[in-house]
């Protein structure tokens, strides 16, 4: 990882992506609605702290004031060894031209369930959702299974008790690094099911 700007609307799911990545003693969170010059100074005298493993310091701001973002030039110019900065925001507009000069930028897409239109979901679109798990993240994989049990209950499929435990159990899966693929397979052989017996 090296250090960028990142572009989200969901603050939340890049931290949980953040915590799942990242082992606790070499991730430091520094949020706040405005990111201000004490947030900077804070960012900066932890960069400074050695580590022997790769540290990642993210800032989640709204906003962050050009005080805090001239603090943080030199800094993000000349990272010490094994430092990696990610300045989270939601828009790209209230990053100085200075600071954008510095970092990469990366935008979030929307979570993939968002683009998975389960009503013309059949066994070749399983077998695609499958094949795109490897590059998936948690946070997303999570969304996919979300999705499924969403477009579930809309249609009022009559999941069973058992039906309905599997869905459960495939977030916790996914919690703990399981295959995805093999998590959205017996998934979606739910749903195909419930819709073969519609027909």
């Amino acid at each position: 990882m090296r250090s960028h700007i990142l572009i989200t609307e969901d603050f939340e799911s890049f931290k949980e992506e953040l915590e799942a990545q990242v082992e606790p003693q070499n991730l430091r969170i520094i949020e706040s609605d405005e990111i201000k010059v004490e947030h900077a100074k804070e960012a900066i005298k932890e960069a400074y702290i050695t580590s022997k493993e790769t540290k990642v310091i993210a800032l989640f701001g709204l906003g962050y004031n050009i005080y805090a973002q001239n603090a943080l030039l030199k800094v993000l110019e000349e990272p010490p060894n094994n430092v990696v900065f990610v300045l989270v925001a939601r828009s790209k507009s209230i990053f100085l031209p200075t600071i954008l000069s510095r970092l990469p930028l990366k935008r979030i897409k929307k979570e993939q369930a968002k683009k998975i239109g389960f009503e013309t979901f059949d066994l070749e679109r399983l077998y695609e959702l499958a094949q795109q798990a490897r590059r998936m993240s948690k946070v997303e994989a999570k969304g996919v299974i979300k999705g499924m049990l969403e477009y579930a209950m809309r249609q009022n499929f009559k999941l069973t008790e058992r039906e309905l435990d599997y869905f459960d159990k495939a977030i916790r899966l996914l919690e703990l690094h399981s295959n995805a693929a093999n998590v959205f397979i017996t998934a979606g052989l739910i749903l195909l099911t419930h819709k073969k017996r519609r027909k």
